[in-house]
């Protein structure tokens, strides 16, 4: 099976997901991690759709690692908040994702303009936390 077949099988799935959350309003601590994360994932895929498979194959290394590593700091992260107003755990669930897109955009093009990965991961969290920012003082 071709890589293009897998994302769009992968894709569907993420949208039957994301409509499934969406609708039955499943937002509790895993339904919002499971919903962001699907909404990144299927933006990031339906780009990938349109790239060469060995950017998809560095991705799919990157996403894998990330998602495990993510998975373990919203687990562990605490129901209480700290120095903000929410929970970590909202926090983390709303950060990570954010965080995945921008890195993942940056990957995209360290892989088709060649930069260094050292210099894509670096300034994908940066890109991170000032979005991070606009979306808090938005709200």
């Amino acid at each position: 099976m071709s890589y293009k077949k897998k994302i769009s099988i992968i894709l569907l799935i993420l949208v039957i997901l994301i409509s499934l959350i969406h609708v039955n309003k499943f937002f509790n601590a895993l339904g919002e991690f499971i919903y962001y994360f699907s909404v990144v994932f299927s933006a990031i895929l339906l780009a990938m759709l349109f790239l060469k498979e060995e950017i998809f194959n560095a991705w799919k290394k990157f996403a894998i690692i990330y998602l495990f590593v993510s998975m373990l700091i919203i687990s562990f992260s605490s129901d209480r908040g700290g120095f903000i107003p929410f929970s970590y755990r909202d926090f983390f669930s709303c950060y990570l994702p954010i965080s995945l897109f921008t890195t993942s955009m940056l990957m995209i093009i360290k892989y088709t303009c060649k930069w260094s990965l050292f210099a894509i991961i670096s300034l994908g969290h940066l890109l991170s936390v000032m979005i991070w920012y606009v979306v808090a003082v938005a709200m």
